[in-house]
């Protein structure tokens, strides 16, 4: 199960990520995505990783707030552009 980590602090790094979710189970891969400000674990037990998110979400991590849900890749849907109204 891939779990995104939300409001991830600029200087958390992988092995942060990892040591604190292997508390909790197996951790298979670990991705900081710096752009957006998140990471994103893949723990391949789905009870060990719903208890993750049970324990971590709202946890502080380096002085960050972080909140914790199943990752969802977004899906990007065509949306036409508005018509402007005529002033």
């Amino acid at each position: 199960m891939r779990l995104a980590v939300d409001n991830l602090a600029s200087e958390a790094t992988e092995d942060d990520l990892r040591t604190l979710f292997e508390i909790f189970g197996k951790v298979s891969a670990v991705e900081i995505q710096r752009t957006r400000g998140r990471g994103v674990v893949d723990m391949p037990s789905k009870s060990a990783a719903k208890e993750a998110i049970t324990n971590l979400d709202g946890q502080e991590l380096l002085g960050h707030q972080i909140g914790l849900s199943e990752f969802t890749q977004g899906k990007k849907t065509y949306r036409p552009p508005r018509k402007r109204k005529k002033h």
